[in-house]
């Protein structure tokens, strides 16, 4: 009995103790293991770009929120220990090179200020750039020094204890602060002219090594250990005990943070000063360095940047989107949550391996660990006259030595009904156990009439009419398949209780009836009903639906899919509030508004732990998310606020033209800023790498991109950040770049970029141009010359028909000379003299005909062969008649000839026949004989007149070649036939005759 009260005083205290847990701040550190030159941070600046440069002892660094670039020899800078950097009004950065005196840096090249140049002291503490008088304000161990960028101006106080060793400069609408460590604290007056630049005394803080000035309160941190504070307006000064501070930083709540390190002692850290009084945050905020140099809070993302002496930077997040809490006291190491609920109360009941802790809303905790849980159960089962002893259920379940929470979930009455691997409880209001039953493990369900119904772990599913007593029940049979077996969720939504299995998918209890719903999917990792009463799946395959109930089946109203409106290929928890789905996976936490993927939640934010057990909604909306790793408070309101007013540039760092970097004056702290880029047709290749100078969730960046000219098709998002373009035909293009953050929700000032690929000579306006000015004359010469050679060509066409005509009249005058024409007139007179009537006749007939087919010939180019034998005949009577018929003629054609198809010109032959009888016989001629022979070969007709008369000599052959009727013939040939070479040729021998041969070419 005495050993049972002891057990129920102890239980008492423990009941009863609630123990206040500080929230964890979320923090990331980053180290030389993640590209840092140096572990030893000694100052932080973010410029007008959005990037932030960091000092170190080992050089420069530049950080755009993904990549670290690293400023050193190679870079141009010559010395490695940066302690202070600041930026002018023209973009320039100044840096303090700790021994080394003063650096500008305009983007492109370093250039360097020391004492030779009338720097006061090369060791420079702390540069200040006064936008005001538009110089900088140099805190150096032996004196203050100004710089207007032509001239320096020194300042310096006689000290008891040496140097004036400025170590703070704070500027305010009225004043210039200037604190010396072993001084005053001073006015700097600066008129138009630095020059006449002094210091005027005000007061006398502690021996100080740091100064900041925030609502006219002096804060300074002093050598001798203190926080010395000086209120402006009433002089109220008042000191704390602290490690020594060397900076501060405020952030939008008005808290100052310091960062404080004792040099001989490991005591420092990161503090908080808040209504009068100084916080220790650095376990809270997972610091783990005490030796803390330098601060900047980032107004932007709610960042406080915090530099260490020896473990690098560490990013704490101040922005209150996520707490973490995970206890450590009472030895517990670690809390692997598995259940969570929410009572009415606005009590979160955690569920935990070997421990229940109750999370009140004034953010303090009631803890039932597992030695509390068993002292529960020998109190509730001694009540109930259990011994404990000989019960066979006790002794099975006390030798686990662990335990685990499966469910949580509230009765009408507001009971707490918690499922473990050591039974289920019941706990009222005041945590009194009105009941334990020893299972396994399992889901529990109460319906409208308080009813419960109980789905044991892979097994049974149990309805249980009287809630407190399990003694009856109805156990449904495992066989049935419209029973759900293996319980993974159970929600109700009025009279209807939906349960999702591990593996048999979704089921339906109504009017105490199972039913098995068709369903695509059938491994279900969450279920809840929304607030339109709508019911959402979460489910293995990553995929979550939105469904409606139509009273006898499920309308699948939407799918968020992965890799499309989701970050992840499995579902581990859904939510919602605020009209905002947040939705748990193997990447993180989405967060979906209106069916619309608006951010990313994972490690970035400091989450260490993504294996997501459970999550649920507390009164205010705000999530809770139990890990294996602690809990996580996700504030809904400040994760759904959004910085797109802020809109950060999307800047082009490199331009690649045909694999080489392109150059470009207008290029300057490595970012083309001009919006038009010109190349030439065969630069065409083109490579552009551009990012957002975000310092915050940079990883979590993701661009598109078109190009108007080529395609106006936007691709898809992605955290590519390299835009290439391979053969671009000449002409005009635009890029549009677009961006956003996935974790912040940020959008990006979209960059547009005007792509010119100029077009070869031979394709640009004036080349086209000047071809076709050119041609056009060459074509309009061509058409004169051509006009003219038609004009030739008609005129040659004229004369030729003219002197065809010419020629054809003068063989006619030639053929009817007055000669020929008296000879036949004088046989024609003989004939009738000698009264021979029939020859006269005859004589004329052929006369006649003779002059009538001459006229008609006349009017003619060509007539056939067969006419022109016809007229010769005619002529040849004709002349044998007027000598006596002595000449013997003979008339040979071609049998191949065709007479009638055959032309040739008129009147072409007869001159030759003519002298024939003219010339080649006389009264001794023997036998006279004309032979006339008509031939082809190879498309020509050969005409041979043969006479054996008397023949000529050289002399006289010359004479007939000239004489004018062959001279016609030979003209009258030529005009017809011009490409017809020698067509005449004549032959002749003295008393053996003369041959002529015409040859003329058959058309």
């Amino acid at each position: 009995m005495l050993s049972y009260k002891r057990n129920k005083f102890s239980f008492i205290l423990l009941f009863f103790i609630k123990i206040v847990v500080a929230q964890n701040i979320p923090s990331v550190n980053i180290t030389i293991n993640d590209g840092l030159p140096s572990n030893d941070i000694k100052c932080f600046y973010k410029d007008s770009r959005g990037l932030l440069w960091i000092g170190t002892e080992a050089g420069l660094c530049c950080y755009d929120g993904s990549t670290l670039k690293i400023f050193n020899e190679t870079s141009g800078l010559k010395y490695d220990s940066v302690w202070s950097i600041v930026e002018d009004e023209k973009k320039n950065l100044w840096l303090s090179l700790y021994g080394h005196g003063l650096a500008k840096y305009d983007g492109k090249k370093f250039v360097y200020y020391n004492e030779k140049d009338g720097l006061v002291n090369n060791s420079i503490r702390k540069i200040h750039y006064s936008k005001k008088y538009k110089c900088l304000i140099l805190a150096t161990e032996k004196g203050l020094g100004l710089f207007d960028g032509k001239k320096f101006k020194s300042l310096a106080k006689y000290t008891p204890w040496g140097s004036f060793q400025v170590v703070g400069i704070e500027e305010t609408e009225e004043k210039i602060y200037i604190t010396a460590s072993y001084s005053d604290t001073f006015n700097l007056i600066i008129n138009k002219d630095i020059q006449y630049a002094r210091l005027e005394k005000i007061f006398r803080p502690i021996i100080s090594y740091s100064s900041f000035i925030s609502d006219n309160k002096y804060l300074s941190g002093g050598a001798n250990r203190l926080l010395f504070t000086k209120d402006l307006t009433t002089n109220k000064e008042i000191t704390l005990p602290s490690a020594i501070i060397w900076d501060f930083a405020k952030d939008d709540e008005n808290n100052i943070y310091c960062a404080s390190w004792n040099v001989t002692d490991p005591n420092g850290g990161l503090l908080k000063y808040q209504k009068g009084k100084l916080i220790d945050i650095t376990k809270q905020a997972n610091i783990t360095s005490t030796m803390l140099w330098c601060l900047l809070y980032d107004k932007e993302t709610k960042q406080l940047w915090v530099g260490s002496g020896d473990k690098g930077i560490y990013r704490v997040d101040l922005s209150k989107q996520i707490n973490f809490l995970r206890p450590t006291f009472f030895g517990l190491k670690g809390l692997e949550i598995q259940e969570l609920y929410n009572d009415d109360n606005n009590t979160t009941w955690i569920g935990a391996k070997d421990n229940i802790l109750l999370l009140h809303k004034d953010l303090k905790y009631t803890l039932f660990d597992k030695a509390t849980i068993w002292n529960k159960i020998l109190i509730y089962l001694k009540q109930k006259g259990v011994d404990v002893k000989i019960d066979a259920d006790y002794k099975k379940y006390n030798t686990r030595n662990n335990f685990t929470s499966f469910n949580i979930v509230s009765d009408n009455q507001g009971n707490i009904w918690v499922n473990t691997t050591i039974g289920t409880f019941c706990f009222d209001k005041t945590y009194k156990i009105l009941f334990h039953k020893f299972f396994d493990g399992g889901h529990l369900v109460f319906d409208k009439k308080d009813q419960a119904y109980y789905g044991r772990m892979y097994s049974h599913i149990y309805f249980i009419p009287n809630k407190f007593d399990w003694t009856y029940y109805r156990d449904y049979s495992i066989k049935d398949s419209s029973v759900p077996r293996g319980i993974m969720k159970i929600v109700k939504d009025g009279n209807r209780i939906w349960f999702a299995s591990h593996q048999k998918g979704l089921y339906l209890l109504y009017n105490n009836k199972f039913q098995s719903l068709k369903f695509n999917e059938n491994f279900i990792k969450d279920l809840i009903i929304n607030d339109s009463g709508q019911l959402v799946i979460g489910t293995n395959t990553g995929k979550v639906y939105i469904a409606r109930w139509n009273g006898t089946g499920l309308d699948i109203l939407h799918i968020y899919k992965p890799y499309k409106e989701l970050s992840g290929t499995s579902i581990s928890f859904v939510e919602q509030s605020k009209g905002t789905y947040f939705i748990g996976t193997n990447k993180g936490i989405n967060v979906v508004q209106n069916n619309k993927f608006i951010k990313l939640i994972n490690k970035s934010e400091g989450l260490t732990d993504i294996q997501f057990n459970d999550c649920i909604k507390d009164k205010n909306g705000n999530l809770l998310i139990g890990t294996n790793d602690g809990l996580i408070q996700l504030n809904v309101a400040e994760v759904l606020k959004s910085n797109i007013s802020n809109k950060k540039p999307i800047n082009i760092s490199t331009i690649k033209v045909n694999g080489e970097l392109f150059a470009n004056s207008n290029i300057t702290w490595n970012t083309y800023n001009h919006n038009e880029l010109k190349l030439d047709y065969n630069q065409n290749d083109v490579e552009i790498v551009f990012s957002a100078n975000t310092i915050f969730n940079a990883d979590k960046n993701v661009y598109r991109y078109k190009v108007i000219g080529l395609s106006n098709n936007w691709n898809n998002f992605e955290s590519n950040k390299k835009i290439q373009l391979l053969g671009i035909p000449n002409g005009n293009y635009k890029l549009v770049i677009e961006g956003k953050n996935i974790g912040t929700g940020d959008v990006f000032q979209t960059k547009t970029l005007l792509i010119i690929i100029t077009p070869p000579f031979w394709k640009t306006w004036w080349f086209l141009l000047s071809s076709f000015i050119i041609l056009s004359i060459c074509a309009y010469l061509i058409y004169l010359n051509r006009v003219r050679l038609i004009k030739k060509e008609e005129k040659a066409k004229y004369e030729i028909l003219q002197r065809l005509a010419e020629t054809k009249m003068e063989a006619l005058q030639s053929q009817m000379n007055p000669h020929f024409i008296f000879n036949a007139m004088n046989s024609i007179q003989n004939y009738i003299i000698d009264n021979n009537t029939d020859d006269a006749l005859m004589y004329m007939g052929e006369f006649s005909k003779i002059i009538r087919q001459t006229l008609n010939n006349s009017s003619v180019q060509r007539i056939p062969l067969g006419d022109e034998i016809e007229y010769l005949q005619s002529y040849i009577r004709l002349e044998n008649m007027r000598f006596k018929n002595q000449v013997d003629f003979e008339l040979i054609v071609d049998e191949e000839l065709d007479l009638f198809e055959t032309e040739i010109p008129p009147m072409l032959l007869q001159p030759f026949i003519e002298n024939v009888f003219v010339h080649a016989f006389d009264s001794n001629s023997m036998n006279p004989k004309l032979v006339l022979s008509f031939k082809q070969s190879d498309n020509y007709l050969f005409c041979q007149i043969i006479d054996n008369g008397k023949g000529m000599i050289s002399g006289n052959l010359n004479k007939l070649y000239a004489s004018k009727g062959i001279d016609l013939a030979k003209e009258r040939i030529a005009l017809f036939q011009a490409d017809n070479d020698n067509p005449i040729t004549i032959s002749s021998n003295t008393n053996e005759g003369t041959t002529v041969v015409l040859k003329l070419k058959i058309e």
